[in-house]
């Protein structure tokens, strides 16, 4: 009886020699979207809400006072805050800059493919990063020219370990197969296909445990819901489907999401433009050769008080000054103050009435579309332009969807009133008590604006009208009444368009003919909106624009 107590004494004492804890941070990125410096190039200021620069300050000083951090990246990081000027530079800032942080993973994001895949992968092979795509293939493997993986399936590796400390994070990365949707016309994902998120994980799963993994982690360009309500777009399908997974860094959706645990799956996603982290905290036991993850927890981290990182500076300096001397350009000069300031009953003037700046864009679409009706959406309410000059960073900041375009398709007058009574629903119904109008909260919360302005016709919207009665007094802008049954060429967004054909959107199954297309009839880089408002300017109008409000359209209620 003794022997055996001093022997399990002993045991205990064995076992606490050859158990230890191992702790391993994970730092999530996403949604970048060329913020490097605490700079916006559109507007031409300073912006410390977010960057690379102040990422890498932050990062530093966790890997300070922590001996296991890996750092990884969830896609976009290429396209947008004028970054898209260098994707034909033969060293891309990118790679430097996530080489310079010591980036482990990145996984491409949809914008990553709007270069096409020589660009992509000519920016790809410079980074040190182990790059990962689980569920993109080639069509024929015969025709994998940009390949960058040993598997001549695919276009990059689906998965890797990374061992750290005697434990090994099993990685799998993955991307939102609607990127295959968003290149359609430009034919950049024609030799692609996407796979099902969740038979892919589940086989990488397989494979990753047989080669010894301790955790299961996915990195995945996707928000948590899906897209457009298409099965297995999102990660809350994956999460439900495989509770195999420990963690999923999520991206894509520019949500906050600190901490969602679903099935046992913890989830994270860190907001967009670099302005947050998704911090991951694993807790492992090593007990000998046996491994256990004992906790895992997440949290999004602000850097916006961080300081930009001096190196970071350095390395894109030439970038920085490139850019603001393309955002300092000449393009005209207007008579007028474009976009009144302030806000009438909670909402900024640019959102409630026809400025000079919806009045220009929508005149700039009629003429190069000759459409007759014609609609865009603001990116956000902070608009202005004064009397004076106009730059190209004047353009840019207030209409900043890069990639915006002009397709016409022929409607009926029962389907543009359909149509500006989608848009005029981003506002809700007003209720006794009201001071304020109020943005319908499921449409507020959305990716992106879907409050679409008309131009081509005059119109009120009145926010004491229930749902899809709201738009009222609606004629063409000539004052001809618009009837149900006439036949109206209408120029839109095409990525507009397809919302609204999609399962459950207002033109589901409607048969509605397009006639031309801004971007095929103009070119992928002339025909975006962005570009012909300044050719607008410049060659229409010789450089000098009036400014002025065409008046055609209001909210009206309260």
């Amino acid at each position: 009886m003794k022997e055996n107590l001093v022997w399990k004494k002993e045991e205990k004492i064995i076992k606490k020699r050859f158990t230890r804890k191992v702790n391993i941070k994970i730092i999530g990125m996403s949604d970048v979207h060329g913020r490097v410096l605490p700079w916006n190039y559109a507007a031409d200021e300073e912006d410390n809400s977010g960057s690379y620069a102040q990422i890498s300050t932050y990062v530093k000083k966790l890997r300070k006072n922590n001996k296991n951090v890996l750092l990884m990246e969830v896609g976009d990081a290429i396209q947008d805050n004028w970054i898209e000027y260098f994707a034909n530079d033969k060293r891309h800032p990118i790679p430097q800059i996530l080489n310079y942080m010591k980036c482990d993973i990145f996984v491409p994001g949809n914008h990553e493919f709007n270069f096409g895949m020589p660009i992509l992968t000519n920016i790809l092979k410079d980074m040190k990063a182990k790059k990962l795509l689980a569920n993109l293939f080639y069509n024929d493997k015969n025709k994998n020219n940009f390949n960058l993986s040993k598997d001549k399936k695919r276009y990059l590796d689906a998965t890797t370990i990374i061992e750290e400390d005697g434990v090994k994070i099993g990685i799998i990365g993955l991307s939102t197969p609607m990127s295959q949707k968003f290149e359609e016309d430009t034919g950049f994902l024609k030799d692609f296909h996407f796979v099902p998120a969740i038979s892919e994980t589940k086989e990488q799963i397989k494979d990753l445990k047989k080669r010894g993994a301790n955790a299961i982690v996915v990195v995945a360009h996707m928000g948590i819901d899906n897209e457009n309500s298409i099965a297995e777009t999102g990660v809350r399908d994956l999460a439900n489907a495989v509770p195999e997974i420990d963690v999923i860094l999520a991206g894509h959706m520019h949500q906050n999401v600190s901490k969602n645990i679903i099935n046992g799956v913890l989830i994270t996603e860190p907001h967009r433009y670099g302005t947050v982290v998704s911090e991951i905290d694993l807790k492992f036991n090593i007990n000998g050769k046996k491994v256990e993850l004992l906790d895992k927890d997440s949290k999004t981290v602000s850097v916006a008080k961080e300081e930009a990182d001096k190196v970071v500076e350095k390395i894109y300096k030439p970038y920085h000054d490139r850019l603001r001397k393309i955002a300092d350009e000449k393009i005209g000069v207007v008579l007028n103050d474009m976009v009144p300031q302030g806000k009438i009953y909670g909402v900024s003037i640019s959102f409630l009435k026809d400025t000079g700046m919806s009045s220009f864009i929508t005149d700039v679409e009629k003429y190069y579309s000759k459409a007759e009706v014609v609609s865009f959406s603001y990116d956000y309410e902070n608009l202005k332009l004064n009397k004076g000059e106009i730059k190209r960073k004047d353009i840019v900041y207030n209409y900043r969807y890069t990639g915006g375009d002009v397709t016409v398709f022929e409607m009926t007058g029962a389907q543009l009133k359909k149509y500006m009574e989608w848009s005029a629903d981003y506002f809700d119904t007003i209720k006794k008590g009201d001071k304020n109008y109020r943005y319908n909260e499921e449409r507020a919360n959305l990716k992106y604006v879907t409050f679409d302005i008309f131009g081509g016709v005059k119109y009120k919207i009145d926010l004491r009208n229930p749902k899809g009665q709201k738009i009222i007094n609606l004629t063409l802008e000539n004052g001809k009444k618009i009837t149900p049954e006439m036949k109206i060429k209408v120029g839109m967004n095409f990525y507009r368009f397809e919302q609204l054909i999609k399962k459950d959107g207002i033109f589901e199954e409607e048969d509605i003919k397009m006639l031309w297309s801004s971007k095929d009839e103009i070119g992928s880089e002339s025909g975006t909106i962005q570009n012909m408002m300044i050719d607008y300017i410049k060659k229409v109008k010789n450089g000098v624009i009036d400014g002025k409000s065409h008046d055609n359209w209001e909210i009206i209620g309260l």
